[in-house]
């Protein structure tokens, strides 16, 4: 209903990891640099650590559109065992593996990244959710990081996760995959002025051209309730641009973003009553 109010000719406030919708705020922008920097100059393993809803998922995509001459394993499965892992990073490497046992995998994938190097690309494997990983499979993931030469890694990993991912790493157990990061990048959400950027930037994608549609007092309210938080922003973004439609309003307005917060955080009222937005603006 509120698209077709507003104008918009797609979802401004989806939730899918679109890459025309990607905000590119400093440290995200900062975040992109360090990993890419850090996969062509064949570092190993990186950690891209940050709360639910940061952009982790986005900017991982965002990624891939950006890296050339590098062939990439992208698993979103972390709850796999040390071998089904193993398989299914050769399987998307584009390796046949019925009847082959283990080690003639690993060998196979020796092999690869070597002709990768050879020819002067690169391999990258990204795990998404990496805080679910088991022991044995981050085990396996540090046999894979081995793979190298004198002067060379030839496969990277980015192991992509909630901040429960430094509390495992930090395990004694997995202190040999530890001292392997080469480096540790992490992501916090929006300040004030880019959580005004996003929305309004996210609002001009949808409409395919620049418009104003939430009040600066609304964007205020929003950036109070999420604390800069994508995710978040885009929930509580579309849900009072549903209020307002109803209103037949064609701004956004705090009161908008009050009902959509009494909604979105029906459960939380501790939230609510910390904010003090139980019963502001009429």
């Amino acid at each position: 209903m509120y698209r077709e109010f507003f104008g918009f000719e797609d979802e401004p406030f989806r939730l899918t990891p679109d890459p025309d919708f990607f905000y590119d705020s400093e440290e995200h922008d900062d975040a992109i640099k360090t990993i890419e920097y850090a996969v062509r100059a064949r570092k190993g393993i990186i950690v891209l650590v940050g709360d639910v809803g940061v952009g982790k998922t986005t900017l991982s995509r965002i990624l891939l559109n950006n890296l050339i001459d590098t062939q990439v394993s992208l698993v979103l499965n972390p709850f796999l065992s040390e071998d089904e892992i193993l398989k299914y990073i050769a399987k998307d490497f584009g390796f046949k593996i019925e009847s082959k046992d283990k080690g003639e995998i690993f060998q196979d994938l020796v092999g690869y990244f070597v002709e990768l190097y050879k020819k002067s690309n690169n391999a990258l494997i990204i795990v998404d959710e990496a805080q679910h990983l088991s022991f044995e499979s981050l085990e396996m993931l540090r046999q894979i990081s081995n793979i190298e030469m004198e002067n060379a890694k030839l496969v990277q990993i980015l192991l992509v996760g909630q901040s429960e991912l430094i509390n495992k790493l930090n395990q004694d157990k997995l202190r040999q995959i530890k001292q392997r990061i080469a480096y540790w990048v992490y992501l916090k959400g929006l300040n004030r002025e880019e959580t005004k950027g996003y929305i309004e930037f996210r609002v001009s994608q949808a409409l395919k051209y620049r418009r104003s549609i939430f009040n600066d007092r609304a964007i205020k309210y929003i950036y109070k309730l999420t604390k800069g938080n994508p995710r978040e922003i885009n929930q509580l973004a579309e849900m009072s641009l549903i209020f307002a439609a109803s209103r037949n309003s064609k701004r956004v307005y705090p009161k908008d973003v009050v009902l959509a917060a009494k909604e979105y955080y029906k459960f939380d009222k501790k939230r609510l009553l910390r904010l003090g937005l139980t019963g502001i603006i009429r």
